[in-house]
């Protein structure tokens, strides 16, 4: 595929409505093979932010090669490249370029693309599956310190997570409990943040949050954020770690 580099104008469709915001991101570069998901995706970061450059590589050695040569805070990889390239791109970005936001994308939840894509640094990862709302409320997450994670991916990983506290809690049980370091109490969560804490453990978006009890989704938003704060964590996966290890999602 052919260097695609333009200035988008605004295309018109459900996600107009609710994506005003212009500074998600100024420079973003889609790395896919697939001519016809690599327009989708251009196609809705112009939503997202009109006007902004949005460039399509089609392999991981054009892609960086357009990283050496303009400025990007937001790449988009696809995890199907052939020869493990989107791994060993995003792993490039994470250590060359760490300024710069990295989602990972693929068709379906797969079990060892997304823990490949994690491991290596990406801050996300994306289903392109899913329809064009869902993918822009997901990306326009990034603006307000978020984690753009398709719920389907974030619950299986939150399982794997609780999965590993548990045995955790088996392994260290026979040490004696003078010998365990002391973990920092985290500051108190109201009982709103309680609730909406344990809704995103089980995979919920905050849109899904905020139709649930009735609150907007900037509303949700800025419980998240105080929830981050209280428990010193920067994502959703760490604040339901954090709060398993605490015992706030007994």
């Amino acid at each position: 595929m052919n260097l695609a580099c333009q200035s988008l104008r605004p295309v018109p469709s459900a996600l107009t409505s609710h994506m005003s915001c212009s500074s998600t991101f100024h420079g973003a570069l889609i790395v896919e093979d697939d001519a016809a998901v690599a327009d989708r995706m251009r196609r809705i970061l112009g939503n997202l932010a009109p006007g902004r450059r949005v460039v399509v590589a089609s392999t991981r050695a054009e892609a960086c090669n357009l990283l050496a040569a303009l400025p990007y805070d937001l790449v988009l990889v696809d995890m199907r490249l052939p020869c493990s390239d989107g791994v060993l791109l995003i792993l490039h970005v994470r250590q060359t370029y760490p300024h710069i936001e990295t989602i990972a994308m693929s068709a379906a939840d797969d079990h060892d693309l997304v823990n490949a894509a994690i491991s290596a640094g990406a801050i996300g990862y994306l289903l392109t599956e899913a329809d064009d709302v869902e993918l822009g409320f997901l990306l326009r997450s990034i603006e307000r310190g978020g984690a753009p994670m398709d719920s389907r991916v974030a619950r299986r990983i939150l399982g794997l997570i609780a999965a590993s506290a548990k045995t955790a809690r088996v392994v260290i049980e026979p040490i004696r409990v003078e010998e365990r370091a002391p973990r920092p109490t985290p500051a108190l969560l109201s009982p709103r943040e309680l609730k909406v804490l344990r809704l995103i453990a089980q995979g919920w978006s905050n849109r899904q949050i905020a139709e649930a009890v009735y609150l907007s989704v900037n509303t949700i938003e800025f419980h998240a954020k105080s929830i981050y704060r209280k428990l010193a964590v920067k994502s959703r996966t760490q604040a339901v770690h954090e709060a398993t290890q605490h015992g706030l999602l007994n």
